[in-house]
């Protein structure tokens, strides 16, 4: 009989992995050696996270072009502050990435109910 894939000891790997190619990606970054291992390396977190399912993690999300899979650096980024968003910008694809600058909370009318 076929043993059973545990989806939750694959999931956990694919997130080490991911940790592992992106810290990758900042040492190749900080070298500055001109090279395109850090985008390689972004690119394949992306993909790594998108085969396991596991979605990113929210530092990750923040190295990375989802779009074009490019790791940001400030010199290929652009980060503005507009309507209570961060809005990052990919120098290289164009795509914007949006986030709020501050997590939800909850609103008053559950905090009266709890």
């Amino acid at each position: 009989m076929a043993k059973r894939r545990d989806k939750g000891e694959e999931r956990a790997l694919a997130e080490r992995r991911i940790r592992t190619l992106l810290s990758l990606a900042r040492t190749e970054h900080l070298a500055d050696r001109g090279s395109a291992l850090p985008d390689r390396y972004a690119a394949l977190s992306l993909r790594v996270a998108q085969k396991y399912q596991t979605g990113l993690p929210r530092d990750a999300k923040a190295q990375l072009c989802r779009a074009c899979g490019a790791y940001r650096t400030p010199s290929t980024s652009r980060t503005r502050l507009s309507g209570g968003r961060i809005a990052v910008t990919c120098l290289r694809c164009g795509a914007v990435a949006r986030r709020p600058l501050r997590p939800h909370s909850r609103s008053t009318a559950d905090q009266t109910e709890a």
